[in-house]
């Protein structure tokens, strides 16, 4: 690297930018992958708030990035990139199988038939909020299959299908997520989990060495400038 009072800065745009934004993203990533909670879609078939490393970094930033990666492109964390966005793909990829493998298995729509009718005969399906349109019932395949994807438990009284999904019934459904056709999902998850797990410890390794080297506080201080 060039000498050190050339450096200064762009170190500080590597901590506060690049590697700071990719912490913090991986600690709110390791919060929903312990959860189980995916936030897959099946509209979009990718994980809403699990994304690529370069997504962690606001896109007005992403020339910081591209300069730390330039940087350090014989580093392993390129390669730890690589890795992390090779597996929340293959979360995706797997998720994706799996919700369409749910929509065409006989034993699933069973239980969500009989789930239904249960439902529609509680008191519950007669309140205002417990009510179910058709074209909600005719969803409820598709609904059911993300949230069990998700491992969503309950769901806050403003989503439509809350009253049929946080009730009793629901437990024969809930029960799919201990069988076969899910293991592939849970072993994603927790190849994810292990390497997210890893990358961000070597991050804040790595952070604390900048800041020791280059006298750069590992989060912006009010009032403190760079300026020489």
């Amino acid at each position: 690297m060039p000498p050190l009072k050339n450096q200064v800065r762009r170190v500080a745009a590597w901590i506060y930018v690049v590697i700071n934004p990719i912490i913090s993203s991986l600690e709110r990533e390791l919060s929903l992958l312990e959860s189980g909670n995916l936030t897959w879609r099946n509209t979009t078939h990718r994980c809403e708030r699990i994304k690529s490393i370069q997504e962690y970094v606001d896109s007005s930033q992403w020339p910081n990035y591209q300069d730390f990666t330039a940087e350090h492109h014989k580093s392993a964390f390129i390669s730890a990139f690589k890795n992390h966005d090779s597996n929340v793909e293959a979360v995706n990829n797997v998720a994706s199988a799996l919700f369409s493998r749910l929509l065409n298995l006989p034993d699933f729509q069973r239980a969500l038939d009989h789930a239904l009718a249960a439902y529609e005969k509680s008191d519950a399906s007669k309140s205002p909020q417990g009510s179910m349109s058709a074209d909600l019932r005719q969803d409820a395949p598709k609904i059911v299959a993300e949230l069990l994807i998700n491992n969503t438990s309950q769901l806050p009284s403003h989503y439509l299908i809350s009253q049929f999904w946080n009730s009793e019934g629901m437990n024969s459904l809930a029960a799919f997520k201990n069988m076969p056709p899910f293991e592939p999902l849970h072993q994603a998850r927790r190849s994810l989990q292990e390497h997210s797990a890893n990358l961000k410890l070597a991050l804040e390794t790595f952070r604390l060495s900048l800041s020791r080297k280059y006298d750069v506080p590992a989060a912006p201080v009010p009032g403190l400038s760079f300026e020489t």
